[in-house]
């Protein structure tokens, strides 16, 4: 029976990241078993054994990336230090890339993970989902990536889908440079330097834009409720024709603390309490990731344990005493 609990509480500590730990570890679930891997290859042992279908769990650290050849879903304990529930970050280290038949892509769910590295894909992605991770660059060169779900995700130094076969919608992200990227762009703050430049036709609703300096958007593009922010108060709007879209030269008018339009990981982006209330979208709420239906959070939505407390010892009848605290997304 000792034993038993014991592999039992192994178990329960691998999905986790919110509690010290000395060790990184994954977890692999396969049809209702748990194996449990250690170390900073964990990942990529997880990887090897997994199957299409199978959940792997990571818990806080850095892990070795891994190129993805199957249809599963990758769990990490967020992009971001938690200060609720002291959680640190899953890291993956350096490039990745995403290779598989196109019939397991649509299984293949990545959420709260922090890349530091590029994300390729390397074969047609179709039905991914990406959420609440934040990838350095992210890119398909000319495959093709269909019905691609990015949710509270973050792009800091470009993204690049095949301009003729992309699909996809960006729901409460950040996207620095977006390029080669037909798509829907929903509550979005995006930075794009140049407007023009391979980035047609897309549709953005209630998005912020930053840094757009000296040039203006295809009219093949549709656009409606979003603010443009550069200093010289620039009309990148000037090619749409709906006039639901409004420019400012203030960062202070719309952000609380973003100044520049400058990406930081810490930058919050989000909206001053008059701006919250006066720059609306086409769903009456608030511009920017805090709006819409949901809400810029940058938390996984899978729970979380918060807390382990094991006995140190079995009691008389060789049972082993474990207080175990959950806690998800409200």
């Amino acid at each position: 029976m000792k034993k038993i609990l014991l592999s039992l509480v192994a178990a329960i500590v691998a999905t986790t990241a919110t509690f010290a730990q000395s060790s990184l570890l994954a977890t692999l679930s396969h049809e209702g078993a748990i194996t449990t891997y250690y170390g900073a290859t964990a990942l990529s042992a997880a990887h090897e054994a997994a199957v299409d279908g199978d959940i792997i769990t990571l818990s806080s650290g850095s892990f070795n990336t891994v190129t993805i050849t199957k249809g599963i879903t990758i769990r990490g304990a967020g992009m971001a230090i938690d200060p609720t529930t002291q959680s640190e970050p899953t890291i993956l280290k350096g490039d990745f890339s995403i290779t598989m038949a196109q019939e397991a892509a649509s299984r293949l769910t990545i959420e709260g993970v922090y890349c530091n590295g590029e994300a390729t894909i390397n074969a047609n992605l179709k039905g991914a989902t990406f959420l609440k991770s934040r990838f350095k660059k992210l890119s398909s060169g000319n495959y093709k990536v269909e019905n691609l779900t990015m949710i509270h995700c973050k792009v800091t130094n470009g993204m690049s889908f095949n301009t003729n076969n992309a699909t996809f919608s960006c729901l409460n992200c950040i996207i620095w440079e977006p390029m080669n990227s037909p798509g829907e762009f929903i509550n979005c703050v995006i930075r794009k330097q140049t407007l023009s430049y391979y980035l047609s036709p897309c549709t953005f609703k209630n998005c912020i834009f930053v840094g757009c300096m000296n040039s203006t958007f295809d009219n093949n593009n549709t656009i409606y409720n979003c603010v443009g922010l550069n200093e010289e108060g620039y009309n990148l709007f000037n090619g749409i024709t709906n006039s639901t879209n409004l420019v400012l030269s203030d960062y202070s008018a719309i952000f609380k603390t973003c100044t520049d339009g400058t990406y930081s990981d810490n930058e919050t982006f989000e909206l001053t309490t008059n701006a919250a209330s006066t720059y609306l979208g086409t769903d009456g709420r608030q511009i920017g990731i805090y709006g819409g239906t949901m809400p810029f959070d940058p938390r996984p939505s899978n729970p979380q344990i918060t807390n382990c407390v094991v006995a140190p010892k079995s009691d008389a009848n060789g049972k082993l005493s474990i207080n175990v605290t959950v806690q998800g997304v409200q």
